[in-house]
């Protein structure tokens, strides 16, 4: 495969047009594998092996019972998210009490098609831009 940074604009456009289309196809493919690989297929090159698992509890009231029969507590004690507060407060009651206390930071770049929504960010190529306008305005 190509490195990205070798290809023509033209053809990045194309593969972002088909991008999310072509991951779902690729997780469908990987998925119909597996199926096959289970029901006894094999693929040269590719096993089946049992993924990673985390350990979890088999009775959760026992648990509890026999760390507090130790003398320890088995609970944490944690902040209601933003929105069960809300709705545990009211809209209305929980910005009259939390107002400055909650920040909404910049959200991670994204591209996405012109379609969609949401105002296009300023980057710093614009800023760059707008930097050397106002400099070529001065000479």
């Amino acid at each position: 495969m190509p490195c990205p940074s070798t290809l023509e604009d033209t053809e990045v456009e194309a593969i972002l047009a088909k991008a999310d289309e072509l991951v779902t196809w690729a997780g469908d493919v990987k998925e119909y594998a597996l199926q096959q690989a289970l029901s006894g297929k094999t693929w040269a090159g590719w096993k089946v092996v049992e993924g990673r698992s985390n350990r979890r509890y088999v009775n959760e009231e026992a648990v509890a019972a026999k760390v507090e029969e130790a003398g320890y507590s088995p609970y944490e004690k944690k902040l209601l998210g933003i929105t069960a507060l809300t709705k545990l407060l009211g809209k209305r009651r929980f910005d009259e009490l939390l107002t400055d206390l909650i920040e909404k930071p910049q959200g991670k770049p994204v591209l996405v098609p012109e379609t969609d929504k949401r105002p296009a960010m300023h980057t710093a190529a614009d800023d760059f831009s707008k930097e050397n306008e106002g400099r070529n305005k001065n000479v």
